[in-house]
């Protein structure tokens, strides 16, 4: 994972109130709120760790955070292992949603394992780590261009992998088009994250 201006945004973002008891979790994935970044906050990546960064987020929005684990969960208890997280363009979020989100797993009792491909195409020894971990996040890295869905190009990128999470940008529109290319091949697609504006860390 890096410290990219998604990170750093998130992290310097004005807390929300918390409420005063959290809604249970639902079957289903929420979206990740944008962050608002006050004018002329920035916190510097090189002064924060990975670890103290994905710790504040999910400080910040634990509900979220809960509702998308407990839609893998779910997910997981109807038979998927191998979750990927993937989108449409490089800097949305994807690593640090996928190190939060195991985290959050992990409380819950569950043993994580995150690769940056599915376990079918991992070494020999990583594969077998791989696949003694009861779910597996994949850090895929984008999965889809602009235009057309290519169909063969994502089914072979999504080789080895069981259901999808996409995530976006808040500035991007949803394309329906993806869930419907994943469906198509097979892919459970557990829900959509979305994370920030890119205006609010521009300039």
């Amino acid at each position: 994972m890096t410290l990219d201006w998604l990170d750093t945004a998130f992290v310097a973002r004005q807390p929300r109130p918390k409420p005063a008891a959290p809604a249970a979790a639902p079957n289903a994935s929420k979206a990740m709120p944008p962050a608002v970044v006050p004018p002329g906050s920035r916190l510097e990546a090189s002064a924060t760790s990975e670890e103290s960064v994905v710790a504040c987020l999910l400080e910040a929005v634990p509900s979220e955070w809960g509702n998308l684990a407990a839609a893998i969960e779910s997910a997981t208890l109807a038979g998927v292992k191998v979750v990927a997280f993937t989108g449409g363009e490089r800097s949305e979020g994807r690593s640090t949603i996928v190190v939060g989100v195991a985290e959050v797993l992990r409380r819950r009792g569950w043993s994580v394992a995150i690769h940056t491909q599915a376990p079918l195409l991992l070494p020999i020894d990583e594969a077998e780590a791989a696949r003694a971990a009861e779910i597996v996040l994949v850090d895929a890295g984008p999965w889809f261009t602009t235009g057309p869905v290519r169909r063969r190009t994502v089914e072979r990128a999504a080789l080895g992998c069981d259901a999808a999470v996409l995530v976006r940008r808040a500035d991007r529109p949803p394309c329906p088009a993806w869930s419907e290319a994943l469906a198509a091949i097979g892919l459970t697609v557990i829900g959509e994250a979305v994370t920030f504006e890119s205006a609010l860390v521009s300039g």
